[in-house]
């Protein structure tokens, strides 16, 4: 009987997904095209109907060059409540998301954003859907398997699972290289992203070093930000070389032969539509790139580079000068996987040491004259609305002390005059940047914000820095393509453009006599420092590298800037830098063989986006996406008496969602010939709820139905009689919850009702003694309520590996009260010629609480985890019905899960985890392979009603290997395997039968989304 809860555990690893911000505070409106609906909300006005044109413009294109259209309008939602760039494209749902911001990534050049995200977004859409197996219904196909650990006890109707298998056969298998390759291509005649110069320098320092991403490693992400970008732009090159060589048409082809259900690699379509293996293309796209690389280094000529002081990391930027000369501050990422997980460093040039001054810094910084402060900013969630805005914030050094001077004012790239009265920075708003300027009073706030330029047009303002005299400021700055170098006046707003060319120019600082700017170009075909005089105009070069330089500081005669090598970016240092004219006439991004490259060169230009037709507004009506079906089959083997085909259910899982994602419906169910079923609903509400918006509450709703039966045969105790019949068990239970935000971003809050009713629904049949015939009755056996809060705080450090090897922490508390009705001994009553159940009443509170702790150790990716599970019903002990069980796969793996348990329960377990590959990238047909990991455990636990003793706590060891890799591309899958072993004989009786367990080996097996909820 008990085993009906395990349904819900099962759910919880197959499908257990991560909470999201909401935002109910925001009214939608929708602007409604030929062929779209874009959704914005209030302050994205511009930036939505931008989008509404730009989309009509490119969809005859794109949906030309894939001869498909779609069949109902797309959904374009805007979104510009976060400081953050991107856009998603849910290819199945009809929706395309896109953030406002404009990108400014380090790994990018600048082009127009909302153009080139709009272009590359639709591009999926269509592409993708020419590649769908099943249809634009059937995302894909699940083939599960359910394993049962084997128990005797007649209390328990089948075991814990100890295998869980939900593998999908995806409607869609298109290798990353692929997806974003033909999307940043897009259309030859578009060029809203084009091959530019971060690209090429990418692929450049990969190719002369040695460290191109294999065939392999292309077709998936799942790696750092150095690594994922890497893919991107593998992936735009190779389909260029495509293009080049075999024709546009060649993109369709391989995109229509990725629709064939026997088609699982992208191999297989590369061979039909070009007539070579995948891995032969590979090769020849590479030794083209090898040529091409080698031309280009031969023409940049003597190497001007400077000596790496800081090498830790491949995210290290914005180096600054203490005012004395004698440190430098940078922003790095040091041993984290992504750019996001920066902070601030300061070195001391002399010895060399390095100290952290703040966490979570992610923009360039400014020192104050007297070197006593240096300022930033950083994102942060912590305002009204959970917005993830940047502010501006100070590091005091003498008091060793972080101060925010900015909330929600979306400033970053903060620059302080010399005097220290002003204080100048970026800020956003509607995809537009502009400069703002406010006093710096002494109490630790800004005072008397102004404009200092008025853009509206999407225009993109980077980084500042205030003349010697503090009356100017020189900044870059995007109107279409590339940044130019502007400067402003103070006072009179008065705006010049001494450098702006068609190259890239970026990064520019006073210099400390202010007739000069440095900054970095791109002029010859890779960035490097450059020394510009106001007066006369002239323009001298200081470094000549084969990656990048970016990023310049000078100090007299020392330059510190920002360099890319094929390891990522460095701080490099020149003490002592010459100057030298630059050379003239270089091309290096038509150093190719002159086909794509130079089409690239020519850009579109020919728009202006801030001439808009005139669309009409509306407010948002709820537009659902298309049911998605997920066909499912089955292997449930729970029932020892089954043979063959009664072990198989055979069902589904659907899902719709409202496109703003205020609804949501998923539900499924599955069968099998005896007609036991598996069904559940869940229904998400993540709108206004009335009473509580009113008083500044947003919880998310949830509403979850689930209903299973499984049929036995079992011997009915009546008077003195055993008399065998068969059974079908219920479980119905319904939860009504809601999801909150609570203090932290990373601290959440369930809070609930769980209404719970078992049944056995006893088939007829005739008493011994009477011969009495007793029809059929379904029987309530048990009611439960319970009133409950769960409380979560996550705080796992995020890594490309965080998944298969957290480090950070975990902890999970849970607070029950509980109402329940139960028939504990199946014990009946004949009344009126019906079985009534005889019912006790347990009301209690229960207390839960689990404690993950995962620490990095010394060795690169080795990590031990110490984990802590209590578990306590308060008070007076009850039925062992409502015992917490510590065995099994979620606890200690040594012993059955049904082998020890109680009131009470406390387990601590150690786990060492270490990679045995960390860098795999295996294909085989549709499975990928990326890394594999081993870990040792230990744990030692015990479960109790009436007394605790140490002495009864039990212990076990064992391995896990654990395999993280992709199926279909596109598709987590996560493997484990599992042995451990009890070192604790003892016994247990179960209505006087007596059981046996520990010291004997025990085998678990998995094949999973993620591993998390495994601990």
């Amino acid at each position: 009987m008990r085993a009906f809860c395990l349904f819900f555990l099962i759910f919880a690893i197959a499908f257990s997904q991560d909470d999201e911000f909401i935002h109910t505070e925001l009214d939608w409106l929708t602007i409604e095209t030929e062929h779209f609906l874009v959704h914005y909300h209030p302050g994205a006005e511009r930036t939505a109907k931008v989008v509404a044109k730009i989309a009509e413009e490119i969809y005859e294109p794109i949906t030309s060059l894939y001869n498909y259209k779609p069949e109902r309008k797309i959904n374009l939602i805007i979104k510009d409540y976060d400081d953050y760039s991107n856009g998603v494209t849910y290819f199945y749902d009809d929706r395309i998301e896109i953030w406002a911001s404009a990108l400014d990534f380090e790994l990018r050049g600048s082009h127009n954003w909302l153009r080139d995200v709009v272009t590359h977004e639709f591009t999926h859409m269509i592409q993708m859907r020419v590649a769908m197996k099943f249809g634009k219904k059937v995302p894909a196909i699940y083939l599960q398997w359910l394993g049962y650990e084997r128990e005797n006890r007649p209390d328990v109707l089948y075991g814990f699972p100890n295998i869980i298998v939900s593998y999908p056969i995806s409607g869609v298998n298109v290798p990353a290289w692929f997806a974003e390759g033909t999307a940043q291509f897009n259309h030859p005649n578009l060029n809203y992203d084009y091959w530019d110069t971060h690209r090429d320098m990418i692929l450049r320092m990969q190719v002369i070093d040695n460290k191109l991403l294999s065939w392999e490693e292309l077709n998936s992400f799942g790696k750092t930000s150095l690594g994922n970008e890497s893919v991107y732009n593998s992936g735009f090159s190779l389909v260029e070389f495509i293009v080049k060589n075999y024709g546009v048409d060649k993109l369709y082809e391989i995109s229509r032969e990725l629709k064939s259900p026997l088609c699982l690699t992208i191999d297989q379509a590369i061979k039909k539509a070009l007539g070579l293996e995948g891995k032969q293309l590979y090769d020849m796209w590479r030794e083209y790139l090898k040529g091409k690389y080698q031309r280009q280094i031969e023409s940049i000529g003597e190497r001007v580079d400077g000596e790496i002081i800081c090498e830790t990391g491949f995210g290290n930027f914005y180096p600054k000068f203490s005012p004395e000369g004698g440190k430098i501050a940078y922003i790095s990422n040091k041993e984290n996987d992504y750019f996001s997980i920066s902070a601030l460093y300061l070195l001391e040039l002399k010895t060399r040491k390095e100290l952290k001054i703040a966490d979570a810094v992610s923009s360039s910084i400014s020192w104050s004259a007297d070197g006593k402060k240096i300022f930033y900013s950083k994102r942060t969630r912590k305002n009204k609305n959970w917005q993830n805005l940047y502010d501006v914030f100070f590091y005091d050094f003498e008091l060793k002390k972080e101060t925010r001077l900015t909330y929600g004012l979306r400033a970053k790239n903060p620059a302080v005059s010399s005097d220290g009265k002003y204080l100048a920075f970026v800020f956003y708003e509607d995809g537009t940047a502009n400069i703002g300027i406010a006093e710096l009073s002494g109490s630790s706030r800004i005072d008397k914000f102004k404009n200092l330029t008025n853009f509206k047009n999407g225009e993109q303002i980077y980084n500042l820095s205030f003349s010697p005299d503090g009356k100017k400021i020189v900044f870059d700055y995007l109107l279409k393509d590339n940044r130019d170098i502007g400067i402003i006046d103070v006072e009179s707003q008065t705006f010049q453009s001494p450098i702006t060319t068609q190259h890239d120019e970026r990064n520019p600082i006073f210099s400390t006599d202010g007739s000069k700017i440095y900054f970095s170009s791109d002029r010859n075909g890779v960035f490097n420092i450059y020394e510009f005089d106001i007066a006369t105009g002239e323009i001298m070069q200081l470094t000549n590298v084969y990656g990048g330089a970016f990023m310049p500081d000078v100090y007299g005669d020392k330059l510190v800037y920002s360099t890319y090598t094929s390891d990522g970016f460095k701080i490099a240092y020149i003490n002592g830098f010459k100057r030298f004219k630059p050379s003239n006439g270089v091309n290096l991004l038509a150093m190719g063989d002159g086909i794509i490259e130079q089409m690239q060169i020519s850009k579109s230009n020919d728009y202006n986006d801030a001439d808009l037709p005139e669309f009409e507004s509306k407010e948002y009506s709820n537009v659902y996406t298309p049911i998605s079906f997920y066909p499912v089959i089955r292997l449930d083997n729970y029932n020892k008496h089954d043979k063959g085909i009664d072990k198989l259910k055979i069902g589904f899982y659907a899902h719709s969602t409202d496109v703003l994602g205020k609804y949501s419906l998923f539900g499924g169910g599955l069968i099998n010939r005896k007609f036991e079923r598996d069904l559940f609903l869940i229904f998400e509400f993540s709108d206004r709820i009335p009473i509580l918006y009113q008083l500044g509450l947003k919880p998310k709703f949830s509403l979850e139905a689930y209903n299973i039966t499984r049929r036995t045969k079992f011997n009915l105790e009546l008077g003195l009689n055993l008399i065998p019949v068969d059974i079908v068990y219920h479980l119905t239970e319904v939860d009504l919850l809601f999801h909150w935000r609570l203090f932290l971003q990373n601290l959440n809050l369930k809070t609930g009702f769980t209404f719970s009713r078992y049944s056995a629904e006893i088939k007829s049949f005739t008493i011994p003694e009477t011969n009495m015939l007793v029809p059929s009755s379904d029987d309530v056996y048990f009611i439960g309520r319970v009133f409950y809060l769960n409380l979560t705080f996550r705080d796992i450090l995020p890594r490309s590996n965080s998944d298969i090897n957290p480090i950070g922490r975990k902890v999970i508390l849970r607070l029950n009260y509980e109402l329940n009705k139960l028939n504990p001994d199946g014990t009946y009553e004949l009344k009126n010629g019906f079985l009534v159940p005889v019912y006790k009443n347990y009301n209690f509170w229960r207390f839960e609480l689990g404690w993950n702790e995962y620490l990095k150790l010394p060795f690169k990716n080795h990590a031990l985890g110490l984990i802590l599970k209590y578990g306590s019903i308060i008070g007076k002990p009850v039925n062992e019905f409502f015992d917490f069980y510590i065995g099994g796969l979620i606890g200690m793996r040594g012993y059955s899960f049904y082998s020890f348990g109680g009131n009470e329960v406390l387990m601590l377990r150690s786990v060492y985890r270490f990679p045995i590959y960390e860098r795999l990238s295996l294909q085989f047909l549709q499975f990928g392979i990326n890394r594999v990991y081993a870990g040792v455990f230990f744990n030692f636990g015990n479960a109790w009603s009436e007394k605790f003793n140490l002495d009864n706590f039990k212990k076990d060891a064992g391995v896990e290997l654990r395999i993280d890799g992709t199926s279909f591309y596109i598709f987590p899958m996560k493997l484990f395997f599992s042995v451990a072993y009890g070192f604790d004989k003892f016994e247990r009786v179960v209505n006087k039968e007596r059981f046996s367990y520990g010291r004997e080996f025990r085998f678990y097996f998995g094949l999973v989304f993620e591993f998390d909820s495994l601990e």
